[in-house]
């Protein structure tokens, strides 16, 4: 009987690690209004969106802000994470997580002062002149350099990136659109004394640590389940 005891004890144990290890422990940036905090508390229509996938999985959850995507890709090198959200691709978070299907999309935009009637974002003589910038580590920032576009020095704050602009230390900068809308209401920056450009739409997906894909073999096809289902809803939400 004794043994019994212990053998159903040692059972439930398992079981509660088990669970225990379920629980995924995620890293957002500072990315208005995708993730941020306001008053110690998670926001954003990136956190909301993961928040009602998890739920959908049954999938126990904490978050952790960090400063950029920078330091995402650092803290899921030293296995201090299981994955982050939301992300574009790239060859560097590849080595080291998997990206779910996408969430959702994010449309990247050039923005430059109005009285600069010279810039014309899009051009062979705008890619060659113009001293452009983003945030420093992004995926964004990146890809410039890989364009081959002048970037100049940026910040890796992407709530002082429009001062690049207003102070007049770069030509343009390239960042989201529904960032800069973010941005520009925060700071009480008038629409009217920017221009804007569309460069490029890109999928926003989840990254999940190739560590815990290791252990958890099956969650990305259920993960990618529940992103369908979630965009189902979405759609259905948008038709009623």
């Amino acid at each position: 009987m004794f043994r019994l005891f212990l053998c159903l004890l040692l059972c439930c144990t398992v079981a509660e690690k088990a669970v225990a290890k379920e629980e995924l422990k995620f890293l957002i940036p500072d990315y208005p209004p995708y993730t941020y905090q306001e008053r110690g508390h998670n926001k954003g229509i990136g956190y909301e969106a993961v928040s009602a996938i998890m739920a959908d999985l049954q999938v126990a959850f904490s978050v952790e802000l960090v400063p950029h995507f920078g330091r995402v890709v650092l803290e899921l090198q030293k296995g201090e994470a299981d994955g982050f959200f939301l992300a574009t691709e790239s060859v560097e978070r590849n080595k080291v997580a998997v990206l779910s299907d996408s969430v959702m999309t994010i449309e990247w935009t050039w923005v430059w002062l109005k009285q600069r009637i010279d810039l014309r974002p899009g051009t062979a003589e705008f890619k060659q002149q113009a001293q452009v910038s983003a945030q420093t580590n992004s995926n964004v920032y990146h890809w410039l350099k890989e364009q081959n576009y002048h970037v100049t020095a940026g910040t890796t704050d992407i709530r002082g990136l429009i001062n690049l602009l207003i102070f007049k230390r770069v030509d343009a900068i390239l960042l989201p659109q529904l960032t800069i809308d973010t941005l520009m209401e925060q700071q009480g920056i008038k629409a009217s004394i920017l221009s804007f450009k569309h460069e490029i739409n890109l999928p926003l997906g989840i990254y999940i640590n190739k560590t815990y894909l290791q252990q958890h073999p099956d969650f990305m096809q259920r993960l990618n389940a529940a992103v369908g289902r979630y965009l189902t809803k979405v759609a259905a939400d948008k038709a009623s």
